[in-house]
């Protein structure tokens, strides 16, 4: 769970992680290092840090625009052309031609191209169809799982702590946000991440950074269970197993936890400073690789047997921040983007070699947050509500009341073209 408050996320502040100088990770080391450069217009060293800083936070478009102002700044005019053209098959909206930094640049066929590539990004694509709304209004809709055996969507509620079901009947009532959701059916549990957020209703702010885990009969609504949460923060996103372990994601502060299936309290998996905003972990195939999507610092596969970390490195043309709701579909990751502007909903190649836009610009879709895959249909919660809220949990200004739905794209069932 991150709500869209950072769009694009680019060069992360120092404050991004809260860590000891001593424990400093040297990802967060070079970040400050190139944002300091920045600022005093040093653009040797602002080059040479990205490029260090580059395999560390891969898919990350501002390093790629930032190392393009670098080239620009120096007199690089084809090495500038060539990371813009990256930058530009990411599919992002920037006013890149108000930018006085690429004023060398200007009138060249080659930026005009660049800048047309860089507005097609407005066009709309859908692959959705609508499935139903939900009823009731403002509810920051979060999450969402599907039941077999009733054949129903449960969707979680920030702003109203609770899980409702697709007619919007209660399912279950919680003292704080609901936020992740995941199904056991062969044990007929309903998982659910729960945490203090400024945006529920309700909420008593002494219980900031209180969070847990909860298990609900998922026929009767009755509460089985209640994990408490080893670290502080808020417990956002989950995704289980085929055998019931479940992976868990702590994004306020940056950590990856498993609860097995049959244990009584959660084990981390990371090193402190490796995630700072970990969202939706997915699962490979043979179940023995996690893949996380960090907000800001893209895809990482973990070995669950040696907990081991990989950073994924895509092609040039692929942007990786924002990723919200993230999950593996045969040959491919679908990932809800929700930190980039546009929002979006993608396909990417397993190689990150290859992306495809499933969603984006239409009116429905709003600020996307998760969904669930059935078959080859992937169901999704659009028009969540994030993007009428502040951080403070206040609704801005002449916002009417949220209304959101669920929608599905059919997935295609062959692999990416080659």
């Amino acid at each position: 769970m991150r709500p869209p408050v950072r769009r694009n996320i680019l060069i992360l502040s120092a404050a991004a992680c809260l860590l000891a100088a001593d424990s400093e990770p040297r990802w967060l080391a070079l970040n400050r290092q190139a944002s300091k450069a920045l600022a005093d217009n040093d653009y040797i060293e602002l080059r040479a840090k990205l490029m260090e800083l580059r395999p560390l936070m891969p898919g990350n478009p501002r390093i790629t625009y930032n190392l393009a102002l670098a080239e620009a700044k120096l007199g690089n005019r084809e090495a500038a052309l060539a990371r813009l053209r990256n930058f530009a098959g990411m599919g992002l909206l920037y006013d890149l031609g108000a930018d006085a930094n690429f004023a060398s640049l200007r009138g060249s066929k080659d930026f005009a191209a660049i800048l047309e590539r860089i507005d097609e990004s407005r066009d709309q694509e859908s692959r959705s169809e609508p499935v139903l709304t939900l009823s009731e209004t403002d509810l920051i809709a979060e999450d969402i799982a599907y039941d077999p055996k009733h054949r129903r969507f449960l969707v979680s509620s920030v702003r109203k702590a609770k899980i409702v079901d697709g007619d919007g009947a209660e399912f279950a009532k919680t003292d704080w946000p609901v936020l992740a959701l995941a199904v056991d059916n062969h044990r007929r549990l309903l998982w659910a991440t729960t945490g203090w957020m400024a945006q529920c209703e309700r909420c008593d702010a002494k219980d900031k950074d209180k969070t847990a885990l909860l298990a609900f009969d998922l026929d009767s609504g009755a509460l089985k269970q209640r994990i408490e949460s080893p670290v502080k923060g808020l417990l956002g996103d989950m995704t289980i197993g085929r055998k019931g372990d479940l992976y868990v994601s702590e994004n306020a502060h940056g950590a990856v936890l498993c609860l097995h299936a049959g244990a009584k309290e959660l084990e981390r998996l990371d090193a402190p400073g490796e995630f700072p905003s970990p969202q939706t972990p997915a699962l490979s195939a043979d179940e023995k690789t996690l893949y996380i999507a960090d907000y800001a610092r893209g895809i990482a596969a973990m070995d669950l047997a040696s907990r081991s970390v990989e950073w994924l490195v895509p092609a040039d043309d692929l942007a990786l921040t924002g990723i919200d709701g993230f999950y593996v579909y045969r040959d491919s990751f679908l990932a809800v983007q929700n930190g980039t502007v546009p929002p979006r909903i993608m396909r990417f190649s397993l190689d990150l070699k290859t992306q495809e836009v499933l969603e984006a610009n239409t009116r429905t879709l709003g600020a996307p947050t998760h969904g669930t895959i059935a078959g080859n249909l992937f169901y999704f919660i659009g028009n969540s509500g994030w993007d009428a809220w502040d951080a403070q949990g206040k609704k801005r200004a002449g916002t009417p009341a949220i209304q959101s739905s669920i929608e599905r794209i059919t997935l295609p069932k062959t692999g990416f073209a080659r």
